[in-house]
């Protein structure tokens, strides 16, 4: 049976390799795509309106100087506003409502702890649906914990070299009031910057994964048009054996086309689109998704004319709403919702929190697996459209 699946997907790849659509629709069309949506509109496109909660349970100087250092930020000025909130509780409902993007907590004797030498943390909240936000507060609770760590050390050096008490409590009194200098010399957008090169490159791949794979099923109602499915069946092969290799043949082509685009568009460009292991899991599930979604249209239709259109139809609006066209964050609220339930939205949240923040593989693991259960119930509906004149 084996032999018989390598024979037929041996055929479906030789074809479509001969008659060049494999090579037009998954790279020469969607690299030449994003590349002009890229030259003509590419460079540096963060969403740069971040709101951050402030919360200061330790109404000391170090967490009001820390706040004046970050607005007088000139980085961070008509990008980033910071909110007071009264406590870390209510943080938490801001950031889950989605009023805020992440949170920097100060605790009770913070500054006190500080200045006498005993340290302190400062925690931060956030969430993925506000990557830009989260980055910011990392970079400054990053650059408060090397300040405090640095005037930690100090204080100790001091208490150990035996200086006399009422200069040990004169300098715990001045390192306790005196604010801190974070020197936020480094942008803290830094990593919250994505190249625009990198939603169009993303987006052409996710959109043309669907045509991909479309072709290869939509070769199977041509061949059952044509009766070559009905001299397959009276060969001793199992009626299951043309569909998985056509979807075998679709579903290589469109990943190797998602990462020959994805190496398009680093060496056009020269941008990241994040961590390589990760980016690839997204576009192989990604993939996944859009086999499993074409294969249900195959299933359900009777002509492959039929499939064209509505593979078609499915892909495009997949795209728009889902963020291959147009950036998630510039489509309106209501849209903005509507893209999670497409795969490209769920696959355009994963590759932006890659490339804006850094992140590795954990923090793309619910698009992920958003993905792969679209392919597995997909998918299962598709077997059982087959039955219906395809596999029986």
């Amino acid at each position: 049976m084996l032999r018989a699946l390598w024979t037929v997907s041996a055929l479906e790849l030789r074809t479509r390799l001969r008659d060049g659509t494999a090579i037009v629709i998954a790279v020469i069309v969607p690299v030449t795509l994003a590349t002009l949506f890229g030259l003509a509109l590419g460079g540096d496109d963060p969403p740069l309106k971040a709101t951050v909660g402030f919360v200061d349970l330790d109404g000391g100087e170090f967490p009001a100087s820390v706040r004046r250092e970050v607005m007088a930020a000139k980085e961070l000025k008509g990008s980033v506003t910071l909110r007071d909130l009264p406590s870390r509780e209510q943080a938490g409902r801001e950031l889950e409502s989605g009023a805020i993007g992440s949170a920097i907590v100060f605790p009770a004797g913070f500054s006190k702890s500080v200045g006498a030498g005993k340290g302190g943390d400062v925690a931060v909240l956030k969430t993925p649906e506000s990557p830009l936000a989260g980055v910011v507060a990392s970079a400054i609770v990053d650059r408060i914990s090397a300040v405090v760590d640095a005037r930690t050390l100090a204080v100790r050096a001091v208490l150990r070299a035996g200086v006399p008490g009422d200069q040990v409590k004169e300098l715990v009194e001045r390192n306790g009031a005196a604010g801190p200098a974070i020197g936020l010399a480094d942008d803290p957008l830094a990593g919250g910057k994505i190249d625009l090169s990198v939603y169009y490159g993303s987006g052409m791949a996710a959109l043309f994964a669907f045509f991909v794979v479309g072709a290869s099923f939509r070769g199977l109602l041509t061949e059952r048009k044509l009766g070559t499915l009905d001299r397959i069946r009276a060969a001793p092969v199992a009626a299951w054996v043309p569909v998985a290799g056509k979807a075998a043949v679709g579903f290589a082509l469109a990943v190797a086309g998602a990462l020959l685009n994805w190496g398009a568009s680093v060496l056009i460009f020269g941008s990241t689109w994040g961590d390589p292991a990760a980016v690839t899991v997204v576009l192989v599930a990604h993939v996944l998704a859009a086999a499993a979604l074409t294969m249900l249209v195959t299933s359900r239709v009777r002509t492959d004319a039929q499939a064209d259109g509505v593979i078609m139809i499915v892909s495009f609006v997949a795209a728009f709403f889902g963020g291959s066209l147009v950036p998630i964050y510039n489509l309106p609220g209501p849209l903005q919702a509507v893209a999670l339930l497409t795969p490209n939205g769920w696959t355009s949240k994963a590759l932006t929190e890659l490339a804006g923040s850094g992140a590795g593989l954990a923090a793309v693991a619910l698009p992920v697996g958003v993905l792969c259960a679209i392919a597995l119930t997909a998918g299962g509906l598709a077997l059982l459209g087959f039955r219906k004149g395809l596999l029986l």
